[in-house]
């Protein structure tokens, strides 16, 4: 999973501790037997049925990808709520929610786990004005992984049934990697960069751009420095000194943690007011890390990370030479700001102690 799908699991599960009931996981695909079968071992107590089949069990993974949608009905009870993330899903559940209303005189609330802010994933079209409207729906919780994101919504005046905000966190899997070898080590000079090209948001082509700049203004570079992308599949590129840019494709959480420990710079932009994972996790391992401000959004009073208040190719190839200028240099250990002094800790409450409170909003609806 992505960091993303990875939240909105734990969220969903850390919810239903507060509940009796069973519960349901509907998933926007279909799978082949192999993808089946890798669930059903790394998520045991949940069994995976079809929309068409009765199942008795309380924890159920159900495929519901837009075929399995138009032929066949999900059953709906009067306290079923429904917990979503990303904006088809979400678009999917409104006539759910209409359902409720109609057949029960009541409909339950829904959660909006806001992880960004969806619109801008498309350009001034249908997309946006539908996506758009999953901010206007009546009766929405909306929960924010991120300060930044709750002000984005505020300053365009965003008004929701209630709200809950939580900082994102270092993953757990990743974190217990934070003491395998001394921070301070003489690191090698590697670059790293969070390369994503069918993300538009994690503009992959400005950071090549920026690459092959420093690589032609700086020569030398690529006599004494790595640069490798890493987050997903990239295609064959080849950069201004003749290199073919090189990448380990999704990583596991073991191998990432290594190559934090490795790596000196770290670059990873980010289009929206999300402050996104990469640049966090980078700079918790003490790795120089350049990425950009957006609307509410600035990481630069975080430790060892550079925030960008504009990126021009220029700009970003002039702040990554000036990065490794300073290789060698300790990373900074100091505290990070209020609003992720949690950030590192892994005892601290993933949510931000926000669930008890949601859930008694939830109580109440029924």
């Amino acid at each position: 999973m992505y960091g993303g799908q990875k939240t909105a699991y734990r969220f969903f599960t850390s919810l239903l501790k507060f509940f009796d009931g069973d519960a349901r996981i509907l998933t926007e695909q279909s799978y082949d037997a192999r993808e089946l079968n890798r669930i059903r071992l790394q998520y045991p107590e949940w069994n995976i049925t079809s929309v068409n089949k009765h199942s008795e069990a309380s924890r159920q993974i159900i495929p519901l990808d837009p075929g399995t949608r138009l032929h066949n009905k999900l059953p709906l009870r009067p306290h079923d709520f429904f917990v979503f993330t990303y904006w088809t899903g979400a678009y999917a559940s409104t006539g759910y929610h209409a359902f409720q209303e109609k057949t029960f005189g009541k409909a339950m609330p829904h959660i909006h786990l806001i992880q960004d802010f969806e619109p801008g994933f498309n350009a001034w079209n249908d997309k946006y004005l539908l996506t758009d409207t999953l901010y206007h729906m009546p009766d929405t919780i909306a929960v924010f992984n991120s300060h930044e994101l709750k002000e984005w919504f505020e300053e365009l005046r965003y008004n929701f049934f209630r709200s809950y905000v939580f900082s994102p966190k270092l993953d757990p899997d990743i974190a217990r990697h934070l003491n395998d070898e001394n921070i301070n080590q003489n690191r090698e000079k590697l670059l790293i960069f969070y390369g994503r090209p069918g993300v538009p948001r994690n503009c992959f082509p400005l950071v090549i751009n920026a690459l092959n700049k420093l690589l032609t203004d700086h020569p030398e570079v690529s006599k004494e420095w790595r640069i490798l992308s890493i987050g997903s599949d990239i295609p064959r590129i080849k950069l201004a000194d003749g290199q073919t840019l090189q990448s380990p494709g999704k990583m596991t959480l073991d191998d990432y943690a290594t190559l934090m420990h490795r790596a000196s710079i770290g670059v990873s932009l980010m289009c929206s007011p999300h402050p996104s994972y990469p640049p966090l996790e980078m700079a918790a391992f003490g790795i120089r890390t350049i990425t950009n401000s957006f609307g509410p959004k600035n990481l630069g009073d975080i430790p060892n990370i550079i925030s960008l208040d504009s990126v021009s190719i220029e700009k970003l190839a002039d702040t990554i030479w000036q990065a490794m200028q300073q290789y060698g240099s300790k990373p900074s250990t100091a505290a990070w700001p209020d609003r992720y002094s949690r950030y590192l800790n892994p005892q601290a409450d993933f949510f931000d102690d926000i669930m008890e409170p949601l859930a008694q909003c939830l109580n109440q609806a029924m």
